[in-house]
């Protein structure tokens, strides 16, 4: 029943074919929505037919006005795990405000994005651990912590209906462990994508962490 109502919903998909976000685009197929990815590459993707006819895949740009507004129109919600690698130039907070921007323009209140452990907020209760990856992201790549912060900052500024999950160590595979999830304390030190994906597909119709950033782990 769940996948019939589903159906009417279109959401897009920012970084649908990095290794959180290929299994977001899976997950929610699966559970009957329609997806709308925009990628910079259009790639061979392999789907069952059903699947395959609720999945449109748009060749563009996140950085680009045009392609977001491509993206975005007619859709319920946004869900964004665009990456970076570490020894690029973070654009974390320049696309989420111009995502959140062209949501804006279309009508699109639920946004859904993820970030690491470099996030500190106030009143947080990390693990010894935590807090020592914490501290070691932020002193490694101390412009990537910069610039999620003010990604934070940007969402914080916005009218949208936003949540920022904080990720552990992500893992390679479907997982299918209960996700535990807290605003202010760690709940694990790791996580596989396919957890990471149900959690965000689920977040698309939960109101409990709009605008909050919890932790979540397995």
């Amino acid at each position: 029943m769940e996948g019939h109502m589903n159906q009417s919903k279109l959401i897009a998909v920012i970084g649908g074919t990095g290794s959180v976000g290929r299994y977001v685009v899976s997950c929610a197929l699966h559970q009957g929505y329609r997806v709308r990815m925009l990628v910079r590459n259009v790639r061979s993707i392999q789907l069952p037919p059903e699947m395959a006819a609720r999945l449109t895949v748009i060749q563009g740009d996140a950085m680009q006005f045009d392609s977001l507004r491509e993206l975005l129109s007619g859709c319920s919600a946004v869900i964004n795990t665009f990456g970076r690698p570490p020894q690029e130039q973070p654009l974390y907070s320049v696309v989420t405000r111009r995502v959140l921007e062209e949501m804006e323009r279309a009508g699109v209140r639920r946004y859904v994005g993820v970030t690491g452990l470099s996030l500190k907020l106030q009143g947080d209760h990390k693990s010894f651990g935590g807090r020592v990856v914490s501290r070691m992201l932020r002193s490694l790549h101390p412009q990537f912590a910069q610039d999620r912060l003010l990604e934070l900052n940007v969402l914080e500024s916005s009218s949208a209906d936003w949540t920022l999950v904080r990720l552990p160590v992500v893992k390679e595979g479907q997982g299918g462990c209960e996700v535990k999830a807290d605003p202010e304390r760690m709940t694990g030190n790791r996580i596989y994508n396919g957890d990471v994906a149900r959690f965000l597909v689920g977040q698309i119709d939960q109101r409990e962490y709009v605008r909050r950033c919890p932790f979540i782990g397995s």
